[in-house]
C-alpha cells in the first residue's frame, strides 16, 4: 500500500503552483470554444478564443454537502465571480446519505453543480450516471477542462484515484496534500500533566494512569471526552493500540473489516472498564462537538480525540482566564513503550468527499466545466491557497508573504479563520496545497508531526469502486451491518451487554453477510490496484 503514495508526497507540494499547471492565461491556449453540445474537439485556433472571464451573466446553481441552511458568502466568493464571470447561488446541501439527497433526485429539481462523496453514491458514480442524475465528464474534459486534464495527465496516481474501474471520470476531485492528510487525534491539558508530574501519555497503561488521575486528583467529572465518531472509525482512536479499526481496511495485501478481529474486542474490553471506572465522559454516545468544547474548556475533562484547530480553539477559549492551561496534541497510543500503533487518522490523498459532478440537466456544461477547472490554474491555486493578494498576501521575492489581516488579524481572528473567507483551504473541488499558515500556538503546528507516528499508511483502503451490481449488493448488507456494529459496541461499552457476548456479535455480522461484502471490497481493491 505505501507504493501508491510516495509519489504523492512530491506531487502535492508547494511546488505543483509553479508545475503542476499552467497559467490560466496559457491554458486558455489549449481550452476550445463555446460547444453547448459538448461534441467533439475543437480547432487550437477557436481554443485560443477562450478566456476567463466569460461573458454574459452567467449563474449556476451549487450544492454542497453538508447539513444546513444556505452558507454566506464569502469574499472569496466574490473572488472567484470576477475572475470567471460566472455567478454561484448556493442552494445548502445535504450529505449522500440523507434522504433528503434521494428526495432531491426524485424532484428533478437539480442543481447545476453536485459538491459530494459521489464513491457512496449507491450503485456507485457509474450508476449515478448511468441513470442520467451526473455527466461522464471524459469528453468534456477534453473540450472544456484543459487545466484538470493536464494535472492528470502530468500526475498518474491521482488519475487513477480519480476515475472508476472502466475508466469514467465523475466528478473534480478534491486531492489532500500530504500534510493534509493527517489532522485529527487526542489532545490533552499539558499543564494538568505538569502539576501532577506525569509525562504525556504514550501507551494505553499510560492513557489510564493519566485519566485516573484527572478524575482523582483534577476532580475532573469527564476525564475524557469525545463524539462517537472518534471511538474508531473515522480515527484509529483507542483502538489503534490493540492493531484494530473499525470499518474496511488492508492487512499484507487482504481486505479485513475491523470488527470482526480478536483486537476489536479486547479494545471494546478495554473501554468497557474504563467507563465503569468513570474515566470515559457518561454521555459520550450523545453528546455533540459544541458539549465537548464547553467540557474541554471548564475543567470538566482533560482530554479528548478531535481536529487540529481544536487545539487552538482551546487555548484561545480559556488562556486569557487561566495562562497556565495549555492543550497539546498525544500521540495515539500504542500497545507498548517505544511502540507504533497500528491505526491513527489518515485519510486518502482523494477520500471522495467534497468532489464536484455537474447535473446531467445543466442548461451550460460549458460554465459549470469552466468554473470548476479554475480551480487547477495556476491563479486558481494560490486564490484557494494564500487568498486575494494585497489583501491576505504579498508577494516578496516571488514568494507569498501573510499580510497583518491575517496574522495579527484586528477583530482578534485566528488565521484559518481569516483564511476560511478568503480562500478554500480544503473541502473544495481541487488540489490541495500546504499554505503554511501561521498558528497562534506552537502546539498547533506540532500536532500534525505527533499524529502521523503511526502505520495507518500500510492498511490505507485505497478508493475503490465496486461496479454498479456490487455496489448495490453491497450497500443491501451494510445498511443493516453498519446499524449493527455500532449498537453492539455501545451496548458492550456502556455495559449494557457483556464482552463476553461480543464472539456471538460477530456471528451475527457473518449471518447479515459481511463475508460476502469483504469478497466484494477485495475484487474492487484488487482491480483497482490493476488501474
Amino acid at each position: 500500500m505505501k507504493r501508491l503514495h510516495k509519489p504523492l508526497a512530491i506531487l502535492l507540494g508547494f511546488t505543483i503552483l509553479a508545475a503542476g499547471c499552467t497559467s490560466s492565461k496559457n491554458a486558455n491556449d489549449e481550452s476550445t470554444p463555446n460547444n453547448p453540445a459538448g461534441n467533439g474537439p475543437a480547432s487550437n485556433e477557436a481554443a485560443a478564443a477562450f478566456a476567463y472571464p466569460m461573458k454574459g451573466g452567467i449563474e449556476l446553481t451549487y450544492m454542497n454537502e453538508q447539513l444546513g441552511g444556505t452558507p454566506e458568502r464569502l469574499p472569496v466568493d466574490d473572488e472567484y465571480e470576477k475572475r470567471t464571470g460566472i455567478a454561484i447561488k448556493q442552494l445548502g446541501g445535504t450529505p449522500m446519505t440523507d434522504q433528503k439527497f434521494s428526495l432531491l433526485l426524485a424532484s428533478g429539481d437539480l442543481p447545476d453543480i453536485f459538491l459530494n462523496t459521489w464513491l457512496q453514491y449507491p450503485g456507485g458514480p457509474d450508476k449515478a450516471v448511468e441513470q442520467g442524475y451526473i455527466l461522464k465528464l471524459n469528453d468534456l474534459m477534453d473540450q472544456y477542462a484543459p487545466n484538470l486534464k493536464r494535472t492528470l495527465q502530468e500526475n498518474p496516481e491521482i488519475d487513477k484515484m480519480i476515475k472508476t474501474d472502466d475508466g469514467t471520470y465523475y466528478a473534480f476531485p478534491f486531492i489532500r496534500s500530504e500534510a493534509g492528510r493527517v489532522y485529527g487525534g487526542p489532545i490533552i491539558r499539558k499543564d494538568w500533566l505538569d502539576e501532577l508530574k506525569l509525562s504525556v501519555p504514550e501507551t494505553i497503561d499510560e492513557w489510564h494512569t493519566v485519566l485516573t488521575a484527572f478524575k482523582e486528583k483534577k476532580k475532573a467529572a469527564s476525564p475524557v471526552t469525545f463524539r462517537t465518531m472518534f471511538l474508531g472509525e473515522r480515527t484509529g482512536g483507542f483502538a489503534g493500540a490493540f492493531g484494530v479499526m473499525g470499518n474496511f481496511y488492508v492487512n499484507d495485501g487482504k481486505v479485513v473489516y475491523g470488527y470482526l478481529e480478536p483486537g476489536y474486542k479486547e479494545y471494546l474490553k478495554t473501554m468497557s472498564q474504563w467507563y465503569i471506572e468513570g474515566l470515559i465522559d457518561k454521555d459520550f454516545a450523545s453528546i455533540d462537538s459544541a458539549t465537548v468544547d464547553k467540557k474541554m474548556t471548564s475543567n470538566v475533562s482533560g482530554a479528548t480525540i478531535g481536529w487540529q484547530y481544536y487545539i487552538e480553539k482551546y487555548n484561545s477559549a480559556v488562556q486569557e482566564a487561566d495562562p497556565k492551561a495549555d492543550f497539546v496534541a498525544a500521540p495515539y497510543p500504542a500497545a507498548v513503550k517505544g511502540g507504533l500503533p497500528e491505526f491513527g487518522q489518515l485519510d486518502n490523498a482523494y477520500a471522495g468527499t467534497s468532489s464536484a459532478a455537474i447535473s446531467a440537466t445543466t442548461k451550460n456544461i460549458e460554465a459549470a466545466m469552466r468554473w470548476l477547472d479554475y480551480a487547477f490554474t495556476e491563479e486558481g491555486k494560490m486564490l484557494n491557497t494564500y487568498g486575494v493578494e494585497g489583501t491576505t498576501y504579498t508577494l516578496k521575492d516571488g514568494k507569498p508573504a501573510y499580510t497583518d489581516l491575517v496574522v495579527q488579524n484586528p477583530d482578534g481572528l485566528g488565521s484559518d479563520q481569516v483564511m476560511g473567507k478568503y480562500s478554500h483551504g480544503t473541502n473544495f473541488p481541487m488540489i490541495q496545497q500546504d499554505n503554511n499558515l501561521p498558528a497562534k500556538y506552537p502546539a498547533t503546528t506540532e500536532s500534525i508531526g505527533i499524529w502521523k507516528r503511526t502505520n495507518h499508511e500500510s492498511h490505507l483502503l485505497p478508493p475503490v469502486t465496486p461496479t454498479a451490481e456490487e455496489a448495490d449488493e453491497m450497500s443491501s448488507i451494510m445498511n443493516d451491518i453498519n446499524a449493527f456494529v455500532k449498537e453492539a459496541e455501545l451496548k458492550i461499552i456502556l455495559g449494557t451487554d457483556s464482552v463476553d457476548n461480543y464472539d456471538k456479535y460477530v456471528q451475527q455480522m457473518k449471518d447479515l453477510g459481511i463475508e460476502r461484502a469483504l469478497e466484494i471490497q477485495q475484487a474492487a481493491y484488487e482491480r483497482y490496484l490493476n488501474r
